[in-house]
């Protein structure tokens, strides 16, 4: 990682020594000031609120972890997503921009009619590699009020990441943000692997398949090569980023795709009508 130049920690520090802990992990000034106020409101937040020497204290030590490099969602422990709160702790993936403007993109071409065969407001959606249940969680928000019949299952291999999905819908329900289940609107999330021929054959046809899989390659994982930061690597869930090297191959499948090749053979049985992958490369889409 490059050095900071000393005139870039002389500005910060004449905004706030705080400014100067989280540059190393943030890099700029303008997003180090961003995350000092993120930590801040996060504190002050806090259902009993500390003494001021206690909230300096307290953040001071958020920052001291954001600047070694932990995620923020992981200092702050959670992250919005659409009008969702979502927990997030080491051990599962922590959700993405991109993939949050995706599903609340997603929710809204439905509820348009804008995707041929759903024309209907009974659906069936299997999200695969769910992690914290971001995307069943976004997707279920986004059309209980709208769906005649909803079923929403996520399934992810990890129990660490089923706990968590199972405690932001039960955390996301008791703030209001989500409609209780009902006999015909339902979300789940369930331990599974892809992989488990057994393990996928209970699963009914869906109408939609949507994934966030396992899509890095093991030498960027191990050595970045510019294309992913130290932060990901040393903090974040390898299991939830690159395919394991139990993953079976596939003729004319990299590694790293190894997931969008079996998800495939998993959609031939679930009969989707729309299936939606998110990729690391352009190439990954073709």
């Amino acid at each position: 990682m490059p050095r900071l130049p000393p005139s870039l920690i002389r500005r910060a520090h004449a905004i706030s020594p705080h400014v100067v802990t989280l540059l190393p992990a943030c890099r700029d000034i303008p997003s180090a000031v961003t995350e000092l106020h993120w930590i801040k409101s996060h504190v002050v937040g806090i259902p009993t609120p500390p003494s001021a020497r206690d909230t300096e204290a307290r953040v001071a030590r958020l920052c001291a972890r954001r600047g070694r490099g932990v995620p923020l969602q992981y200092v702050l422990g959670s992250q919005p997503f659409g009008a969702l709160d979502i927990k997030c702790r080491r051990g599962v993936l922590a959700p993405r921009a991109e993939t949050e403007a995706y599903a609340l993109h997603l929710a809204e071409m439905i509820k348009s009619g804008r995707l041929p065969g759903l024309r209907g407001r009974e659906l069936r959606i299997m999200d695969f590699c769910t992690g914290t249940g971001c995307i069943a969680l976004a997707l279920y928000e986004g059309l209980a009020r709208w769906a005649g019949r909803l079923s929403v299952t996520g399934v992810d291999v990890s129990p660490t990441a089923v706990n968590l999905s199972r405690e932001n819908l039960e955390h996301n329900v008791g703030t209001g943000v989500l409609l209780p289940p009902t006999e015909d609107k339902t979300i789940s999330f369930q331990l599974a692997d892809v992989f488990d021929e057994a393990a996928m054959a209970p699963f009914p046809q869906c109408d939609i398949l949507i994934s966030n899989p396992p899509y890095i390659s093991r030498k960027v994982w191990t050595y970045g090569h510019g294309q992913m930061g130290y932060s990901v690597r040393k903090y974040e869930p390898k299991l939830a980023l690159v395919p394991g090297d139990a993953a079976p191959t596939y003729d004319g499948c990299d590694h790293a795709d190894v997931f969008y090749a079996r998800l495939l053979d998993v959609a031939g049985r679930l009969r989707p009508k729309v299936i939606l992958f998110e990729s690391y490369e352009a190439c990954q889409a073709k």
